[in-house]
């Protein structure tokens, strides 16, 4: 049952991708990507993940887009789904990539302060 599940949850995010890209008009949508989608047990809610790598105000800028769109990407999805049921899209923010950044920006201030380590060659391949 999981493995089914999850491959929904990647039929929805991939058609979710194809819809902002050749469907929705909003240029508010079109600096977002689409990063994940997680169904609920009942299939009922597609909660979407969405990422900008632009900033915070695009980002939100863009949800408000994907909010009035969400009528018509659900009615999409349902011609591609063919479920009795059309899951509803709840729009959330993926800010993971800033968390990354955050922790290669630690890693990289913790390697200034500790200096070249004696014996020990540089890593050529970063």
């Amino acid at each position: 049952m999981l493995h089914r599940r999850e491959r929904a949850e990647s039929f929805i995010q991939r058609e979710l991708t194809l819809l902002l890209r050749d469907r929705v008009r909003d240029p508010r949508v079109t600096a977002l990507t689409v990063t994940d989608v997680e169904l609920t047990q009942d299939r009922r809610i597609a909660r979407v993940y969405v990422a900008c790598y632009e900033g915070e105000e695009p980002l939100q800028e863009g949800l408000e887009g994907l909010t009035s769109a969400h009528g018509l990407l659900r009615r999409e999805l349902a011609q591609r789904l063919h479920w009795r049921f059309t899951p509803v899209l709840e729009f959330r923010p993926d800010r993971s990539w800033q968390y990354g950044e955050h922790m290669d920006d630690l890693f990289d201030q913790i390697a200034e302060e500790r200096g070249p380590e004696e014996g020990v060659e540089p890593d050529e391949s970063a």
